[in-house]
């Protein structure tokens, strides 16, 4: 009979806490799950090992026991006897009765589990009726030797723009993923979902659909399907700081020199945005309230970056005028001295 060192099965040091081995089991029969490995007989053993160390190592007192029996159980002189009274021969001996009742020859061992004869002669005990025999499948009372596990979620990107994150919406989205077929193969699916999007969305925030995830392990409830809202570029606006926004505004040189009130296209319609006279370019004007909603009914602003355009159509008279204007601010210059 061969020792099982399951330790080394759940990648884990023998000092690993309840969660660390938890964490490991779950990480090691995802990724040798049978649903995973179509057809690799390797991958179906390594996951029954799995479960059969997870099995004993889970529980204090079988952990006890197998910690305390270590590598060299069969060997004269060391190994583990519960009863031992000095000699610490594992079959017995002054002081105790040890494993004199075991039946070696036996590959059962004290109960046939479905696991390893290791695991049978030294741990399956009270888990005989518990446990289908060798090859059968778990009927009804019956407990399959690996744990139920829920299904993994999964995550995929969902577009929307800036307007429907301000009015809210509900939108249609198609998404593919793989799915096992009835004879063992995986195939693609695709599944259309009529998603809500609420009015306070923001860029980076998941939407939960339950139970549209892969499927659960054994009996385990399917994962959840987590949705990322994304906003798709837009032709004037750039979020800043999740609900303010920005964005340029072109002026003429008289509207920038003299003042006016220039025509601005904000989500929720179109304003007048005031412009003070003597307006350089990079100046920034705010409006306040203007910008995407927040939970609690507010709004963020919007800035605007001013850029001042000169016409690139410069008529004769126009560069007269020009001329004249250089004249009379001969000595001026736009760059700092």
């Amino acid at each position: 009979m061969q020792f099982r060192d399951y330790y080394a099965t759940l990648e884990v040091p023998r000092t690993a806490t309840a969660d660390e081995l938890k964490k490991s089991y779950r990480r090691l029969s995802k990724k040798y799950h049978p649903d995973a490995n179509v057809g690799s007989s390797t991958a179906e053993d390594k996951f029954k090992e799995l479960g059969e160390a997870y099995e004993v190592l889970k529980d204090p007192e079988k952990r006890s026991r197998y910690d305390r029996m270590g590598s060299n159980w069969n060997q004269p002189g060391g190994g583990f006897n519960p009863n031992a009274g000095g000699a610490g021969n594992p079959f017995g001996g002054a002081g105790g009765a040890g494993w004199q009742n075991v039946d070696w020859n036996n590959r059962g061992g004290a109960g046939d589990t479905g696991f390893s004869d290791f695991f049978d002669t030294f741990f399956a005990g009270q888990q005989q009726q518990q446990r289908p025999r060798r090859g059968a499948r778990p009927g009804r009372g019956a407990r399959e030797p690996f744990q139920a596990a829920a299904g993994v979620d999964r995550e995929a990107e969902m577009q929307i723009s800036l307007e429907d994150a301000f009015i809210g919406v509900t939108k249609t989205v198609t998404l593919q993923h793989q799915a096992q077929a009835a004879d063992g193969g995986r195939h693609v699916e695709e599944k259309t979902y009529n998603v809500k999007v609420p009015a306070h969305a923001r860029d980076g925030m998941k939407i939960r659909l339950k139970g549209e995830g892969e499927r659960g392990q054994l009996g385990g409830p399917p994962g959840d399907l987590l949705l990322v809202l994304r906003f798709a570029a837009h032709p004037r606006f750039t979020v800043v700081d999740g609900v303010d926004l920005a964005a340029r505004l072109q002026v003429s040189p008289w509207e920038a020199a003299f003042g006016a009130k220039v025509p601005f296209v904000t989500l929720d319609g179109e304003v007048k945005l005031t412009v003070p006279p003597n307006t350089t370019t990079g100046s920034k004007l705010r409006l306040k309230g203007r910008g995407l909603p927040k939970k609690d009914a507010e709004r963020g602003n919007v800035t605007v970056e001013i850029v001042v355009v000169t016409p690139t159509d410069v008529s004769d008279q126009e560069k007269a005028l020009l001329q004249q204007w250089q004249k009379l601010r001969e000595g001026w210059s736009p760059r700092p001295a």
